[in-house]
């Protein structure tokens, strides 16, 4: 791990000479070779680097934490569901469903089945007829108004 205060000391030995030894010291030895060549970019490198320092540090131990630490660096993921959370489960058959409906009302219509259901009408009147055949459903009247339905046995 580098430290901002070591890369400060080794940019003050610019004033010996030594131009860019902190680039190398923060993992840039590119252009702490181009330093060296020309001190420092003429002293306006040198200069800038005084600000820079700390962010190429900050730079250098990030690299150095994901390249060898464990993985205790990754944050952690979590969905607090809360204790009121089921799982959604799933509808019970088609069949059924009309087969409840048909029992709860004592005595359904299509159009009971379909609300009760939440499906296409000609999916529920194919299922209806099939129950119907199997002998589950019989076909009654409703006594009040006459209209067509359909009795759970």
């Amino acid at each position: 791990m580098t430290n901002s205060g070591t890369a400060y000391l080794l940019w003050f030995f610019c004033f010996f000479g030594l131009s860019g030894i902190q680039r190398f010291y923060v993992g840039k030895p590119v252009s702490g070779v181009l330093y060296m060549l020309t001190f420092g970019f003429f002293g306006i490198g040198q200069f800038f680097d005084l600000f820079l320092i700390p962010g190429m540090v900050k730079d250098k131990n990030l690299k150095h934490r994901l390249l060898y630490s464990s993985n205790d660096l990754s944050p952690a993921i979590v969905r607090d569901v809360g204790p009121s959370f089921t799982p959604a489960q799933a509808a019970p058959p088609l069949e059924v469903q009309i087969l409840t409906a048909c029992r709860d009302l004592n005595g359904a219509t299509l159009s009971d089945c379909v609300i009760a259901t939440a499906t296409k009408p000609a999916e529920v009147k194919a299922k209806v007829q099939e129950l119907c055949s199997a002998e589950l459903l019989v076909v009654d009247n409703r006594e009040t108004d006459g209209a067509v339905i359909y009795r759970a046995i």
